[in-house]
């Protein structure tokens, strides 16, 4: 395998500079993604301005940019909330991951070695830690970055956008059944096997190991989603 692999991050647009709206969209990102805003809080302009040291503007765009996006939605014209998980959402979320996270996977894996297996491995060794320390926040970010490491080799500039806004409608759910769960059932993850697999170059086995991943996580879901 070689030691080295082509850059596939998707690269920042010259022609789009960063706006504080953006910057502050993307810090509210990480924090869905992470699960660190939960079901059905209220999320308030004047609250994620003073968060984020910015005037009022910037966090209504921000908050308008993530409600288009399915992130949080509009309660009324003062609310806006954290969106629960019903059966439907659950159901399309868990197709859409599925199938999308799985051909990012397949289009990243020419384009992983060596160094990406040691990332991963250290990656992998934090969310151990996180999952022993009972460090949700430590694991959810983790098993973020775990993912995401892999995701953005692919280069592509359709369906990582399209994840990004997935992880984001889920993780704020994921974050509270995975706190219901505790350690037994996240300690059963596939992270070796997507190692192992990608060190020994078996894309299937690549493939197969992060689509049973998805399914183990989102299956967790499925026992608390009723509606």
């Amino acid at each position: 395998m070689n030691n080295t692999h082509q850059n596939r991050d998707t690269p920042d647009d010259a022609f789009a500079p960063k706006t504080r709206s953006a910057t502050v969209h993307d810090q509210l990102c990480a924090q869905l993604c992470a699960g660190e805003l939960a079901p059905g809080e209220t999320i308030s302009i004047r609250g994620i301005a003073q968060q984020h040291g910015c005037s009022a503007m910037p966090a209504r765009e921000a908050l308008r940019w993530l409600v288009a996006e399915g992130a949080l939605e509009f309660i009324d014209s003062r609310r806006i909330i954290v969106p629960n998980v019903s059966r439907q959402r659950f159901e399309e979320l868990l197709f859409a991951r599925r199938q999308l996270e799985t051909e990012l996977s397949r289009q990243a894996f020419p384009h992983l070695g060596d160094n990406d297996v040691e990332a991963l491995n250290r990656i992998d060794d934090a969310i151990g830690t996180a999952i022993a320390d009972g460090d949700m926040t430590g694991y959810m970010r983790g098993n973020h970055a775990f993912h995401f490491h892999i995701y953005e080799r692919s280069g592509s500039r359709v369906l990582l956008p399209l994840v990004k806004v997935l992880w984001m409608q889920y993780g704020p759910s994921m974050r509270y059944i995975a706190s219901l769960w505790k350690n037994s059932t996240l300690a059963d993850d596939f992270h070796v096997q997507i190692i192992n697999a990608l060190r020994q170059r078996d894309s299937e086995r690549f493939c197969t190991a992060i689509a049973a991943d998805i399914e183990q996580g989102m299956g967790l879901l499925t026992m608390q989603v009723t509606r």
